[in-house]
């Protein structure tokens, strides 16, 4: 079987470089969304809660601390997940 020449050798190995860089950069990204949506529109909504039945600020305050533990589960629940992948990839590396 004949070899690549190094130049298409370098050319996959760079694009497998940015496509990691990519992949890690949209994942950071995708976790600051997770974080912030649930509490954004927490606030939002009970904001909108609080104006339509005239209760001050209980449902925005309510739903803030809701938007809060949402946004921090899907932390937890990403960090279990990047743990499993490393852990699944050193056994990979094991075999």
């Amino acid at each position: 079987m004949p070899q690549r020449p190094p130049m298409l050798n370098d050319h996959d190995n760079d694009r497998g470089f940015w496509g990691h860089l990519w992949r890690e950069a949209l994942i950071s990204l995708s976790l600051g969304w997770d974080l912030a949506v649930p509490i954004f529109g927490g606030v939002l909504i009970g904001y909108a809660l609080d104006q339509w039945l005239e209760t001050g600020h209980v449902f925005t305050i309510g739903l803030l601390f809701l938007g809060v533990f949402i946004g921090y589960s899907n932390l937890a629940r990403f960090i279990r997940r990047l743990e499993k992948r490393d852990k699944e990839e050193e056994e990979q590396r094991k075999k």
